[in-house]
């Protein structure tokens, strides 16, 4: 070793590696890469502390009857479309409210659990994580769609929909529907559905982030075994051109 390895080490040194070129570069775009998740993650945090004072807004609005609204609702009742899980005929009037019903039957079925808790710096209200004594995991679903562990409020009467009025699907108006939260089903669960689009996007950052964390890591594996003492003792590179130090065949033009 005493007698090969300092010549092993000096051809090394001597003549670049592109593997070693290419798992720089590879790191690089790793952390641009990382950066932008950040960005991202952060983005998300702010809108998730907006749509909170959004839903405080429109809970603030005080409760007012549509007589056009609930006219167009009874003009739509005899409308049938089939629910999306279990395929039964129902009317438009209440198909979001026979749709939530069914997500929950069959969502209750399924069990997604992990041994430990999740434990985010900086994440607000992401995961479940209710302990099963039963199956000893932690409820891996998102909070506010489990159906298990969070049930929805009971809306009172006087309670108003709040929910934020658009134009041309997405042109926000500032106003909020004013109708009670019990009568209207154009905004039904608008609240949970908001937020579970804002908590789900938040997972897909943070597992972009932990998949960018599994690739640096091989890459920074790959780039120490590759100078490490067993490779360089197994073996080496022939330089057949010593006017040259780019060791990479050319081709001939």
């Amino acid at each position: 070793i005493c007698h090969i390895l300092p010549q092993r080490v000096q051809q090394w040194q001597k003549s670049p590696c592109i593997a070693e070129e290419h798992g720089k570069k590879m790191l690089e775009r790793i952390h641009r890469e990382q950066q932008d998740a950040h960005t991202r993650l952060k983005d998300m945090e702010c809108h998730f502390h907006e749509l909170e004072a959004i839903i405080l807004r429109g809970k603030q609005q005080p409760v007012c009857e549509d007589e056009e609204t609930n006219k167009s609702n009874r003009n739509n009742a005899h409308m049938q479309t089939f629910c999306v899980s279990c395929g039964q005929s129902i009317s438009s009037h209440v198909a979001l409210r026979h749709m939530e019903h069914c997500f929950v039957k069959y969502e209750r079925k399924w069990s997604f659990g992990s041994l430990y808790p999740t434990c985010i710096e900086g994440a607000t209200r992401l995961f479940c994580d209710v302990y099963d004594p039963k199956s000893k995991r932690y409820c891996k679903r998102l909070q506010v769609l489990c159906p298990e562990h969070s049930r929805d409020p009971k809306v009172s009467d006087d309670e108003v929909c709040g929910c934020p009025l658009v134009h041309n699907v997405f042109e926000v108006t500032g106003n909020f529907c004013r109708l009670p939260k019990s009568v209207c089903n154009l905004h039904y669960c608008w609240e949970k559905l908001r937020r579970a689009e804002v908590d789900l996007e938040r997972v897909r950052t943070l597992s972009k982030l932990e998949e960018l964390l599994e690739q640096e890591h091989k890459v920074r594996t790959a780039m120490t075994n590759r100078a490490g003492l067993l490779a360089l003792m197994l073996h080496q590179t022939t330089q057949h051109d010593p006017l040259t130090a780019d060791l990479r065949s050319k081709v001939e033009s």
